[in-house]
């Protein structure tokens, strides 16, 4: 999608909600207007979550992050996953 595109629907539906929190004021239905603005935030930060840039795992790209398993992990230092713990069975 492109971004130009994903900032339309975002005001098309930050609108949207906020008339319907603003109708819901008036007539006095507080369940409706607190949704309402529950849900602009959540179109917001949306928004702001699909612009932000995250770092990639190519094998060709250098990273700081590491993709190799935890397995070789001493005990203790380390939650055990589910599967590590059905392969110790």
């Amino acid at each position: 999608m492109k971004p130009h595109t994903r900032y339309k629907l975002t005001l098309a539906a930050a609108l949207f909600l906020a008339v319907v929190t603003l109708v819901s004021i008036f007539l006095k239905l507080e369940t409706v207007a607190t949704a309402g603005i529950a849900g602009i935030m959540t179109v917001l930060s949306t928004y702001i979550w699909s612009q932000t840039t995250r770092p990639t795992y190519y094998p060709n790209e250098k990273s700081k992050h590491s993709t190799k398993s935890d397995k070789n992990v001493p005990p203790g230092y380390a939650y055990p996953g589910p599967m590590d713990i059905l392969e110790k069975q």
